[in-house]
């Protein structure tokens, strides 16, 4: 049985949905969440619904019993928090029996990263590969979805600019979507060729590209003006972001800059059949109706 953590949130609802497409039915699919009536749905459908709260070791043991392969989705949160969070899934796993744990890792996990949520999953990778289960890495690369944030201000009004401490640097973009479809074709997959993914986009492009390509379909003017991290991080707090995810994109942008995400790979296309769709493609779906 295969089980997908997190499923109440926008990537792990993903994975459950194209896992049903790659399964051939709900059979053989469970998912924990912390709120168990929020995944109503997917109970009435034949999913098997665990209660579990990675911050709650003691409910971990009964979600857990009888998996064989452990999608383990990233928790949200300040650094050490999340650290705790997936230490504390990671024992429960190998208590319970599993075999086989995919974890939604980070493209850049270096240690000498600027970015927090490479130190986390450095930490975590490190906690996988001590464990003496199967692993299987998932590195991300930044989500199209977050673009939108990103490039808000500037299409509702101004001078069609917006700032980020990204420099020159950088980076592929995959949708949420798209990368629920890799992840579920690794779980659902009799075996895989290799135990790290990293599900680049087919191109990286710098953020004038990106302003480029939703100019193009929005028919709005927009200039990318690069900024220091601290000054973001500081614009995003008075956005009403709480510190410590405000300070974590702020840095995640100053790994962009310093060349972090600036790689393509084919293992996207491996996984799922076919490349991600292109920057092109991304932009139109993002803001088309804008």
């Amino acid at each position: 049985m295969i089980l997908v953590t997190g499923a109440n949130g926008q990537l792990g609802r993903r994975i459950v949905e194209h896992l049903v497409i790659r399964l051939g039915g709900t059979a053989g699919i469970a998912v924990s969440v912390r709120d168990a009536g929020k995944a109503a749905d997917l109970s009435r459908r034949g999913i098997a619904v665990r209660q579990a709260d990675f911050d709650q070791p003691a409910t971990l043991a009964a979600a857990f019993a009888g998996i064989d392969k452990l999608v383990l989705i990233s928790t949200d949160g300040p650094r050490d928090a999340r650290i705790a969070q997936h230490r504390n899934a990671i024992a429960a796993a190998r208590a319970a029996g599993v075999r086989h744990i995919l974890y939604t890792s980070f493209l850049d996990v270096a240690a000498d990263s600027p970015a927090e949520f490479a130190a986390v999953h450095r930490a975590t990778e490190a906690e996988l590969a001590a464990s003496g289960l199967r692993v299987t890495l998932l590195r991300n690369p930044l989500y199209a979805d977050l673009l939108p944030m990103a490039l808000g201000g500037a299409l509702a009004g101004g001078d069609g600019s917006f700032a980020l401490p990204a420099g020159t640097g950088k980076a592929s973009f995959v949708s949420r979507e798209e990368l629920a479809e890799a992840i579920a074709a690794a779980a659902a997959a009799p075996a895989l060729a290799k135990d790290v993914y990293e599900l680049t986009g087919q191109a990286v492009h710098d953020y004038h590209e990106v302003a480029a390509a939703v100019a193009a379909v929005t028919g709005r003017t927009l200039r990318y003006l690069p900024t220091d991290a601290a000054s973001h991080a500081a614009a995003l707090v008075a956005h009403g972001l709480p510190d410590w995810l405000a300070g974590a994109l702020a840095n995640m942008y100053a790994a962009v800059a310093a060349g972090r995400f600036e790689r393509v790979t084919n293992d996207f296309a491996a996984l799922v059949g076919r490349p991600p769709r292109p920057l092109a493609c991304l932009a139109q779906e993002l803001f088309g109706s804008r």
